[in-house]
C-alpha cells in the first residue's frame, strides 16, 4: 500500500476565459460551429491569449518551456512538500512527468538544484504518455513504496498545452486542443507508512490497459512545425463502448468493491460523459473532476494530480482514479480513504 501526505497545484498568470477563447478562435475559424464554441473552458496559459495565437517555432516553444515549465514544477512541489510536512532533503525518489516539452538534463535534474533534494535521490522522468502520464507516475510511485514504504516519493507533472498551438492548422484536431487544454502544474507526496494513515488517501492498487489497434486515436504528430495534436473525435466512444469491461477486470484482479467516489483525468465533458455511459454512474460521482476542468480546462498529465487534490478531504470508502493517454492507454488507481475517526 501507499498513501498520498499532501498535494500541491501551480497555475500560470494569465486567466482566459472561455468568451475570449471563442472570440480569438473565431478568427482562425469563421464558421466555427456553435457545438464547438460551447466546449471552451476557462484555462490559464504561460502568455497572453494574443501571444498563444501567434504560434511558435520548435524552437521558441522549447526555449518557453525551458523557462516556465521549471518555475510552475518547483511551486506545485513546493506545495505539496509544505501539505505532506516533509523536507526536500528527506524526498527518495522524484518522479517527473511531461510530455508538452523536453529538457536535457532533465526536468526533475533542475528540481533537485533549486528546492534542495539529496544529490542521491531516485530520479524517473516521464515523457510520452500524455495524459495518462500522471496516472502512470502515482503507479510506479506505488510500486517503489510497496518495496521501499518508508521512503518519501515526490511527483510532479507539469504541461505546457499552449506552446502546441499551431495558427496555420485549421484541423478540427487543433481547434479541440485550442479550445479544451491548459498550462499548469501539479505535484504530490507519498510514501508507505504515513502517520495518521486512517485519514490519509491510500493506493491499494493499480493498473494499466492498451486498447488495441486504437494508436492513431490520439497523441503527437510531430512536424517541422512542432508538435500537432491528434484527437481523433470518435475517442469518447471508444471509451465509452470499451471502459466498462476493462474496469471489470481490473475490480476482478485486485478485488476493487463497486467504487463511493472517482477521480477521473479531466479530458472534457466528452469523455466525462463516456465514462459516466459506460459505468452508469450518478452524476454526483463526477462532480469534483468536473469541477477541475470547468476551473482549468485539460491540463494532460497534471489533471489526474488535480482531481486527486480537489477530491473533498470527508470523501471516504473505496474509489477509483481513471486516465487517459495514447495508446490508447487506460490508467487505474484502487483508492481508499477511511473516514478520520475523532479524538
Amino acid at each position: 500500500m501507499s498513501f498520498f501526505l499532501g498535494f500541491g497545484t501551480a497555475l500560470p498568470e494569465y486567466a482566459i476565459d472561455r468568451q475570449e477563447s471563442q472570440r480569438a478562435l473565431s478568427a482562425f475559424w469563421p464558421r466555427l460551429p456553435a457545438a464547438a464554441a460551447g466546449e471552451a473552458v476557462n484555462r490559464h496559459a504561460i502568455a497572453p491569449l494574443a501571444e498563444v495565437v501567434r504560434g511558435r517555432s520548435v524552437g521558441e516553444a522549447m526555449c518557453a518551456y525551458a523557462e516556465h515549465a521549471p518555475k510552475l514544477a518547483r511551486t506545485a512541489a513546493c506545495q505539496a512538500l509544505r501539505d505532506a510536512r516533509v523536507h526536500p532533503a528527506d524526498v527518495d525518489m522524484v518522479i517527473s512527468v511531461s510530455c508538452t516539452g523536453y529538457l536535457v538534463p532533465s526536468l526533475d535534474v533542475r528540481l533537485a538544484n533549486e528546492i534542495g533534494l539529496r544529490p542521491d535521490v531516485l530520479r524517473l522522468p516521464i515523457t510520452e504518455l500524455g495524459c495518462a502520464g500522471g496516472a502512470a507516475a502515482i503507479a510506479a510511485a506505488h510500486r517503489h513504496l510497496l518495496a521501499f514504504p518508508n521512503d518519501r516519493v515526490l511527483v510532479v507533472a507539469v504541461e505546457l498545452c499552449s506552446l502546441n498551438f499551431h495558427p496555420g492548422d485549421r484541423s478540427i484536431d487543433n481547434l479541440t486542443a485550442a479550445l479544451v487544454f491548459g498550462d499548469g502544474a501539479a505535484a504530490t507526496v507519498m510514501t508507505g507508512r504515513p502517520a495518521g494513515a486512517e485519514a490519509a488517501l491510500e493506493v491499494v492498487a493499480t493498473g494499466e490497459w492498451l486498447l488495441p489497434h486504437s494508436m492513431a486515436a490520439l497523441g503527437f504528430d510531430l512536424r517541422e512545425s512542432g508538435f500537432h495534436v491528434v484527437l481523433d473525435r470518435k475517442l469518447p466512444r471508444l471509451i465509452a463502448a470499451e471502459l466498462g469491461p476493462i474496469v471489470k477486470a481490473f475490480q476482478a484482479r485486485h478485488r476493487v468493491p463497486q467504487p463511493d467516489f472517482y477521480a477521473v483525468h479531466a479530458g472534457g465533458p466528452r469523455i466525462f460523459d463516456a465514462v459516466d455511459q459506460a459505468l452508469a454512474l450518478e452524476p454526483h460521482l463526477l462532480a469534483a473532476s468536473r469541477g477541475v476542468f470547468s476551473s482549468v480546462g485539460n491540463l494532460s498529465s497534471a489533471s489526474l494530480l488535480f482531481g486527486l487534490a480537489a477530491t473533498p478531504p470527508d470523501t471516504s470508502g473505496d474509489g477509483l482514479a481513471l486516465a487517459f493517454g495514447p495508446g490508447v492507454t487506460v490508467g487505474m488507481a484502487h483508492l481508499r480513504r477511511y473516514r478520520a475517526t475523532p479524538s
